[in-house]
């Protein structure tokens, strides 16, 4: 009995030691698609370990929802309210893909400034340093790459000693855009991504001890029906950008009292950035604009400024996101491998991650997250 007792607590020991961290997020691929049947190799290792589903920042856009996974905090903290705004000093960022562009410390930084070795692929919003540091390994997102990159990357990090590693994995955003969230283009590349991506993962857990795994995404993505133009009703002049299912609109002037009234009557929500949700966790940027306007699920916001851009726009909205998250289609995958554990995760806000990550690695933050480690995640 005592040698029993001894082992059960080595193996206990063995569970809770601090092992290295790999993050990888998954483009657009919602919890809805994931399934036995879309990616059984996943699901599979998922049984392995915990599933859940993750809930993104409002609205739920690539880069927000990046730097939300990244830093812990609100899009109002951290500044990136969507995959583009106007900043009051900068002017208008037409792609905040750029690190200098966040508010708050990422977890590279974290991790760096606590001398973790950390490596990061094509992340969303880590592109140059932030505040003059730079992670151990840093490739900054460029075009014509694939996701066998992305694994080359992370596998050569956590041979050389990374203990985080954050890696982008093209996931199912572009085919939902241009096919539809349901459509058999996003079931081929769930059955792609299930072929080329579970069993490295898989080979991944075997070969670093400790190894723990997050599996998860920015965003989901809504089937679309019909688009609407907002800028026809404003009746003074105004920049609108649009990001799918919402659009903040910054006027140059002051608010038009008839404004809220009519795009009301066009069947859409809309606030004055004081009077935004407080669930949103927008309304203390002062990026967002003087109206934010959200579109009822399949209707998307027109942003195209020419025919041409209107053809191209049409061509990417067989799908869409930029919704608040409170629609299941918006929610995304969420798959924890390593912890010890096999027990179902509950609805977690993006927001949560990040400050998990650095308790497992027993990082210190220069200011507190917003949002603050998850239990079942020990």
């Amino acid at each position: 009995m005592r040698t029993l007792f001894i082992l059960l607590w080595l193996g206990s020991l063995a569970l809770g030691a601090a092992g290295p961290v790999l993050i990888l997020s998954f483009d657009g691929l919602s919890a809805q698609q994931f399934s036995a049947r879309t990616m059984p190799r996943f699901w599979k290792l998922s049984e392995q370990g915990q599933r859940g589903e993750g809930v993104p920042p409002a609205p739920c856009t690539t880069f927000n929802g990046h730097a939300t996974l990244a830093t812990g905090c609100w899009p109002e903290h951290h500044g990136i309210v969507a995959n583009a705004f106007i900043d009051p000093a900068l002017g208008k960022v037409p792609y905040s893909a750029t690190a200098a562009y966040l508010l708050r410390e990422p977890l590279w930084v974290a991790a760096t400034r606590s001398r973790v070795r950390t490596a990061v692929y094509h992340w969303p919003c880590a592109t140059g340093p932030w505040e003059g540091v730079s992670p151990w390994r840093l490739q900054p997102f460029a075009k014509n790459t694939d996701d066998a990159q992305a694994l080359a990357f992370s596998a050569r990090a956590l041979k050389d000693g990374a203990q985080l590693v954050m890696a982008y994995i093209s996931g199912t955003d572009a085919e939902g855009h241009t096919r539809g969230p349901g459509s058999r283009a996003v079931r081929l590349k769930l059955a792609k991504l299930d072929q080329e991506i579970a069993p490295w993962v898989q080979r991944m857990l075997k070969t670093h001890a400790g190894l723990r795994v997050l599996l998860l995404a920015d965003h989901g993505m809504a089937a679309m029906r019909q688009e609407v133009d907002v800028r026809p009703f404003l009746g003074q002049p105004a920049t609108v950008i649009a990001h799918g299912g919402s659009a903040a609109v910054y006027l140059t002037a002051p608010l038009d009292p008839g404004v809220e009234p009519r795009l009301r009557a066009l069947g859409l929500k809309v606030w004055s950035a004081p009077a935004i949700p407080q669930s949103f966790h927008l309304a203390g940027s002062p990026r967002i604009g003087q109206l934010l306007v959200e579109g009822p699920m399949g209707t998307w916001i027109a942003a195209a400024t020419t025919p041409r851009m209107a053809r191209v726009e049409r061509g990417g909205r067989q799908g869409a996101h930029g919704y608040a998250s409170d629609q299941p289609e918006l929610h995304t995958w969420l798959v924890a491998l390593g912890t010890g554990r096999r027990t179902p995760l509950p609805t977690i806000p993006l927001w949560d991650i990040a400050p998990t990550v650095a308790r497992w690695l027993n990082l210190s933050w220069a200011q507190a997250p917003d949002g603050v480690p998850v239990p079942e995640l020990p």
